[in-house]
């Protein structure tokens, strides 16, 4: 009968968070097979200021609950910001899949990537809507308008061509409508 345990190879502490690292290890018989490498909390770049006192969540809860959401091994583990909101986002392989999974780092909500009954909840904005939006700040017509989640939250990706045969791409939130950023290409 195959067993799996979780086993904490070692703790990190950073500005108070702690970020736990654990081995997968299968136990078949009386002897152990490890399967999977440790996994270290990242820290993402964009996040500035003291976030360490934001955080209400420890990473080790938050794994607990990225687990009981889908199963698996995670292959990645990373606090990263959602917006304006602190979020431990998951890598998990599953079954030959890779998943991800979110974590409010403040209110411990947990979600998988692309998850329709969340997405329900989240877009608040047509894609007429985030047409009218990308038309009213680039003079010119929709060459491709996309709705996707980028790190927990939905976000309108637009491509506009002007007249002149310029291109910009907008992020539009689906939440809000705010426009998140804006490139022009050369």
């Amino acid at each position: 009968m195959k067993k799996m345990v979780s086993t904490l190879v070692g703790v990190i502490l950073v500005g108070g968070l702690s970020a736990s690292a654990f081995a997968q290890y299968q136990q078949v018989g009386g002897g152990q097979q490890k399967t999977a490498s440790p996994v270290y909390l990242e820290i993402d770049d964009d996040i500035h200021g003291d976030w360490s006192k934001q955080v209400r969540i420890t990473s080790e809860k938050a794994q607990k609950l990225v687990l009981g959401i889908q199963p698996g091994v995670i292959k990645e583990w990373k606090l990263d910001m959602a917006g304006n909101s602190l979020v431990y986002k998951a890598e998990i392989r599953s079954n030959w899949q890779e998943i991800d999974v979110y974590v409010d780092a403040v209110t411990g909500e947990a979600w998988r990537e692309n998850d329709p009954e969340r997405m329900k909840q989240k877009v608040k904005i047509s894609a007429e809507q985030a047409k009218k939006i990308a038309l009213a700040q680039v003079n010119g017509s929709i060459k491709k308008l996309k709705l996707d989640e980028d790190d927990g939250q939905y976000i309108y990706e637009v491509e506009v061509r002007t007249d002149r045969g310029q291109e910009a791409e907008l992020e539009i939130s689906a939440t809000t409508g705010d426009i998140l950023d804006m490139e022009w290409d050369d």
